[in-house]
């Protein structure tokens, strides 16, 4: 990811997570800050390629929710690991605790 302008004037808000949400085209800057609803799978669809988190309780929670649902997948050779589903996962089982 390239940057071409800083892009914290966009991070609005006091929140403890900002990411991209990978199944929207382009939001108005005063969209909802809410989670999209989850997808067929059950979870949102968030990408973990641009995540921008404060150093708060509530970003520490999602990272150590996150970690543990990455320790929970069944790794192999055959299914290649995949971050962003545990990330999912960690987004929608920590959001109600991370809401202001």
């Amino acid at each position: 990811m390239v940057w071409m302008a800083d892009p914290f004037p966009y991070l609005e808000g006091d929140h403890d997570v900002y990411f991209t949400d990978d199944m929207t085209a382009v939001k108005p800057l005063n969209h909802s800050h809410d989670l999209p609803p989850p997808g067929k799978k059950g979870r949102t669809y968030i990408c973990s390629c641009m995540i921008f988190m404060r150093p708060t309780d509530g970003a520490k929670l999602v990272i150590k929710k996150w970690i543990e649902e990455l320790q929970a997948q069944p790794w192999s050779n055959v299914k290649k690991p995949n971050d962003q589903p545990a990330f999912n996962w960690a987004l929608n089982r920590t959001s109600a605790q991370l809401i202001k």
